[in-house]
């Protein structure tokens, strides 16, 4: 337990603070949100969004972001996409694993969020990056594509499962998945699992999300998958790679 707590004070710190700024958009009963909504809510986030995300970065949300972008094993010259790519904070690894002559798609639903990202994208001067506005359930990957990335936005998507088959079947063979989020932590008490919903309700996380789980897609469309827990089980990374066509 006292591991834990520090680390719950550490995110509550930086939840408080958008929590003043966003609390309107976390009203009324606790619901899985639909596309509108998502798009809405982070078009209200973007602006501070990265701000509030500080505090995930203080309790490992580097490090867990970089394992996710190693998962993928990418190579110079590959393509990889970033589902649910948000303001940007996968792409500088992204673009370091494939290179100049690489190519890095990221996608997000949020203009908002776009908008950000595209400042990161020119404020780095990278040429090889292309930022996409569309909902990743009727995003059409691009040919071809040697990794999928997609890190703290699937679990908005309830159809999450249909998402990650087709992104496993849009691969090269070889290519690589890797999924990860949020999710219930197992054997913490509940004064505490409410103590970090308190923390992600100002982006839309809920206890109407307890119960999605995208790992179980990665392990029903892919092979070689590894699951692992990070943040002291609070969150988790999904790889796996293409089945063999043959």
């Amino acid at each position: 337990m006292k591991r834990i707590t520090p680390l719950v004070l550490a995110a509550a710190a930086g939840g408080a603070l958008l929590w003043r700024r966003v609390r309107r958009s976390a009203s009324g009963e606790p619901t899985v949100l639909g596309p509108d909504a998502v798009r809405r809510l982070y078009d209200r986030l973007a602006p501070v969004y990265d701000q509030a995300a500080t505090a995930y970065g203080l309790v490992g949300g580097g490090r867990y972001r970089r394992r996710a972008v190693e998962s993928l094993q990418l190579s110079p010259g590959d393509t990889a996409v970033d589902l649910c790519c948000g303001t940007g904070a996968n792409l500088p690894l992204l673009v370091e694993a494939v290179g100049p002559t690489g190519r890095v798609v990221g996608v997000d639903l949020s203009p908002g969020m776009l908008a950000q990202a595209r400042q990161r994208v020119e404020a780095a001067g990278w040429e090889n990056v292309e930022l996409i506005e569309a909902d990743v359930r009727a995003f059409a990957f691009p040919e071809p594509v040697h990794g999928v990335l997609s890190t703290f936005g699937i679990e908005m998507v309830p159809e999450h499962a249909d998402v990650i088959a087709r992104a496993v079947d849009a691969l090269t063979p070889g290519g690589r998945v890797a999924v990860g989020g949020l999710r219930r932590p197992d054997g913490w008490p509940e004064w505490l699992i409410r103590a970090g919903e308190i923390v992600n309700r100002p982006f839309g996380v809920s206890r109407a999300y307890e119960d999605i789980q995208p790992w179980r897609s990665v392990e029903a469309h892919a092979e070689d998958v590894h699951y692992e827990e990070h943040l002291l089980g609070a969150a988790y990374l999904s790889t796996g790679q293409a089945p063999d066509p043959s």
